[in-house]
């Protein structure tokens, strides 16, 4: 008659200490300095976590002041008035003048010529506000040439940035 409670169960036992898998009752040095270790890390993590969600508002309060500060400064760069890669103002000379919409189709009449004289004159009033009141645009010879011109003519377009001569043929074709 067998005492054990299920046959082989000895052996079983037996064999189960024997392989090691029971853990060994006293640490080793590595085993300790590991746990000792591990204990530091996690008291040290733990007080800089304390001590971070103590400084959390005042962090939120400057985070959120630069975020604030950088979201209006983009808005301002998005918002500004881009430079005339031609006349170099801000904004264009052409895009300032808010007359230049006539209700008449464009012809070429013999009459354009005084009409684009008086565009070139009132362009170079403009650009010579420009230079004069916003420092936009360098006083060179082409400023003096447009500012002592009394009649503009035909050979005195050449006096203007692209844009606004590009706007002076558009509005005032020559006649054919």
């Amino acid at each position: 008659m067998c005492v054990e409670p299920e046959p082989r169960f000895a052996q079983r036992m037996f064999l189960h200490f024997m392989a090691g898998e029971v853990p060994r009752i006293c640490p080793t040095r590595l085993d300790i300095v590991w746990r000792v270790g591990n204990e530091v890390f996690c008291t040290l993590l733990s007080i800089l976590v304390t001590l971070l969600l103590g400084q959390a508002a005042s962090i939120g309060n400057n985070v959120y002041k630069r975020y604030t500060v950088m979201a209006s400064t983009f808005k301002e760069w998005r918002n500004r008035p881009s430079q005339c890669r031609h006349c170099g103002t801000v904004p264009c000379q052409v895009k300032r003048r808010s007359l230049w919409k006539p209700s008449v189709p464009h012809k070429r009449e013999e009459d354009n010529f005084a009409r684009r004289s008086n565009a070139m004159q009132m362009f170079s009033y403009g650009l010579e506000l420009s230079v004069i009141l916003t420092k936009e645009l360098p006083q060179d010879d082409i400023y003096w040439q447009r500012k002592f011109c009394q009649y503009f003519e035909e050979k005195h377009l050449v006096l203007f940035p692209v844009c606004i001569q590009r706007q002076i043929n558009y509005w005032y074709p020559l006649p054919r």
